[in-house]
């Protein structure tokens, strides 16, 4: 159906390029030599399956009236000249759902260190394990001014003490479902005793 409706287009913008070589009249020309006019006409037809330009060319003698028509059909798409316009809605952030409890938020306040190590210039490396009940993970440990988060329920504070001074600290622990529990502790270095 498209060829048929490009050949009916060509056939016709040829016959008018025929009328119109024929009924114009000829300027006077100084020297025999023929003059030639050369039409080019794209047609696309969108949306169709497979759109195919068309290239017709006339051209007409001054003379006797001589229309030639070319229809070149070619299987090259064209591109469409539509450019989708970006959506301006903003996406909705999802709920996300809420962590299940699994009954009140503690843990034991430390009395000993579980694991220390001496290094150079009186200095120690301390680790004290915690032991968390309830609440629901991850959870995020706050030691003093140190911060971060944990997902299992015995989680290592490791921390730096120096000399015979005794270990006085904060922890505070608060689990993903909004519960929060803050124990001090006080610990006698054992590299002293």
């Amino acid at each position: 159906m498209f060829k048929n409706k490009t050949l009916t287009v060509a056939t016709c913008v040829a016959l008018v390029l025929g009328l119109v070589a024929c009924t114009a009249p000829a300027p006077p020309q100084p020297t025999a030599v023929p003059q030639l006019a050369t039409v080019v006409v794209t047609s696309v037809v969108t949306p169709t399956p497979e759109p195919t330009p068309v290239v017709v060319t006339a051209t007409a003698e001054p003379t006797p009236a001589v229309v030639t028509v070319v229809v070149i059909a070619t299987d090259t798409p064209v591109p469409p000249t539509e450019t989708p316009v970006p959506s301006t809605q903003t996406p909705r952030p999802q709920p996300q759902p809420t962590p299940t409890s699994s009954g009140p938020l503690d843990f034991c306040e430390p009395t000993r260190l579980d694991h220390w190590q001496q290094l150079p210039e009186d200095e120690y490396e301390c680790t004290i394990i915690l032991q968390i009940t309830g609440g629901a993970p991850p959870y995020t440990i706050l030691h003093d001014l140190e911060e971060f988060t944990a997902s299992e329920t015995n989680p290592a504070i490791v921390f730096r003490a120096q000399g015979c001074i005794r270990i006085v600290h904060t922890i505070t622990v608060e689990s993903a479902d909004g519960q929060t529990v803050s124990h001090d502790y006080a610990i006698i270095p054992p590299w002293c005793g």
